[in-house]
């Protein structure tokens, strides 16, 4: 089993629904202040609320130009196992997480909370 780590980002350690927010700064070294105003811009942008898949899609893919790699199939746990070199944002329905390492970092334990929808390596 994939460790899981507990870490929250959030620069008050709020425990609010701010994943995308917090995966993207563990991920990329981003402050968090900055991905959060790079979260409203795109979606100012592309006309969607900052949260929609499809927002934060384009941040991670066409601006911070991370990787989708497979993930069919797989829990959190399942990936964190079989990617222990590297650093990945992991999306399940309704939440992301971060994998470094193998490892999963999050505010709760989400190696088993739904199967992956998308995974994107972080260069």
């Amino acid at each position: 089993m994939a460790d899981y780590v507990y870490l929250n980002v959030n620069p008050d350690k709020k425990r609010i629904s701010d994943c995308v927010t917090r995966a993207i700064t563990l991920t990329t070294g981003i402050p968090y202040s900055k991905v959060r105003k790079m979260l409203f811009h795109t979606a100012k942008l592309l006309g969607c609320e900052k949260l929609c898949v499809m927002c934060y899609k384009f941040l991670i893919e066409d601006v911070l130009k991370c990787r989708r790699v497979n993930c069919d199939g797989m829990y959190p746990n399942d990936f964190a196992n079989l990617n222990n070199n590297g650093i990945y944002l992991l999306r399940m329905n309704g939440h992301i997480c971060s994998c470094i390492d193998g490892k999963i970092y999050d505010i709760f334990d989400s190696r088993y909370y739904d199967f992956l929808t998308d995974a994107w390596k972080v260069e």
